[in-house]
């Protein structure tokens, strides 16, 4: 699990220890999140790292091996480490804040989650110091 991906789910654990979200609200969030980041393929396609054949290979080896995406296409020998750390990079940049999507969704105004942000990145601080 990349590091940023664990601070949002240790966020989403904070606003539910304090109240401000549910279980429900959490993994629902999760989900759009999810939903609403590009896949490592369609990155590919786009940056010009990948064809469509290429991806549909991939995609077919993929269905056997259980492998992500990323991976498989480095074992099929059409990215190396570099260009996988590339889209992984974008992947990231383009997910959407967990927090812009809870609001989106109606749990949470966007007051209580900037307090609620501050608190958290306090209790995280004082983790590190």
């Amino acid at each position: 699990m990349l590091p940023n991906q664990k601070l949002c789910e240790s966020y989403l654990e904070h606003l539910i220890d304090v109240d401000v979200i549910d279980t429900a609200a959490a993994l629902h969030a999760l989900n759009e999140q999810r939903a609403a980041t590009p896949q490592i393929g369609r990155l590919a396609l786009e940056r010009g790292i990948l064809d469509m054949k290429q991806v549909f290979a991939v995609l077919r080896v993929q269905a056997d091996s259980g492998l992500r995406f990323g991976v498989q296409a480095i074992e099929l020998g059409f990215i190396d480490k570099d260009q996988l750390d590339e889209l992984l990079a974008a992947q990231q940049e383009a997910r959407p804040g967990i927090g812009g999507v809870l609001y989106d969704l109606g749990y949470v105004r966007k007051g209580v989650l900037q307090k609620e942000l501050r608190n958290f990145l306090r209790k995280v601080e004082a983790v590190l110091v």
